[in-house]
């Protein structure tokens, strides 16, 4: 049909809500996983570096750690106030 916008993907988006809910919820418990598999790996290393005593971790390693960590929970709670999740 001329004019319409089915074509364009411009259509009835309502249909796609339930899917879209789906995705979101994927990609909130991907955030939080890797959040907290990198706060593990932090600890292990921090552990690491302080019981045994001929190895030193640098911080070259560890200062990324909490910047990852913050970054995604960011992501997350930026999801959260604007009502995506």
């Amino acid at each position: 049909m001329r004019g319409s916008t089915d074509f364009a993907g411009m259509g009835d988006e309502r249909g796609d809500d339930a899917a879209n809910r789906r995705r979101a919820d994927v990609y909130s418990s991907a955030r939080i996983g890797a959040a907290a598999a990198l706060t593990l790996v932090l600890v292990v290393l921090l552990v690491v570096d302080v019981v045994v005593p001929d190895c030193h971790v640098s911080p070259g390693i560890l200062l990324p750690l909490p910047g990852a960590i913050c970054a995604l929970l960011g992501l997350e709670a930026s999801a959260f106030w604007r009502g995506v999740r």
